[in-house]
């Protein structure tokens, strides 16, 4: 009897933090940016020169239940109107909380002994399914920022192509 009052209590307690979990994914790679849908204010959306549209949403806007990583935007970057990478970025944040939820969600790297995760610099990357993982803390202007950036195999030519432009004009402006 105890097992089984136990078997049902860690399945409610699972089931529960599971449906409490943050979901960022509103949308599948290769969709049209009008498939999203926020209430109540639509996302703002700001075209670039190298032929990307990005939606910018802050996760309080997509979590209102997980307030975990409060403090972090969402980053939806449409080439030719399909979803090409979703980056969660957040800057200047006195924590590690990217870091953890990477960890937690597509695996633990190593990082060198003695030195805090607020201080490591540097990037790690995954391989999931057809999706590629991108961890990265690194300097900003003002401070430090964690990115976690999320791509498609499948849209990596278009992809490439979009990090080449922005690579040319990074060159242009030095």
């Amino acid at each position: 009897m105890r097992k089984i009052i136990f078997f049902i209590i860690s399945f409610l307690f699972i089931f529960n933090s599971i449906a409490s979990a943050c979901n960022f994914r509103i949308s599948n790679f290769g969709d049209p940016k009008e498939k999203v849908k926020i209430e109540p204010l639509p996302p703002l959306l700001m075209p670039d020169q190298f032929g990307g549209e990005s939606l910018i949403i802050p996760i309080e806007d997509l979590c209102k239940t997980d307030q975990s990583l409060y403090g972090t935007t969402v980053i939806y970057l449409y080439i030719e109107n399909k979803l090409s990478r979703i980056q969660l970025y957040r800057p200047n944040m006195e924590d590690s909380k990217l870091m953890d939820y990477a960890m937690g969600k597509y695996g633990k790297f190593n990082l060198p002994e003695g030195l805090p995760k607020t201080r490591w610099r540097g990037s790690y990357a995954w391989d999931s399914g057809n999706d590629t993982i991108e961890y990265i803390r690194t300097n900003i202007h003002d401070g430090h920022a964690e990115i976690i950036d999320i791509t498609s195999k499948l849209n990596s030519y278009a992809m490439q192509e979009y990090n080449k432009k922005v690579g040319e004009w990074l060159d242009l402006q030095q």
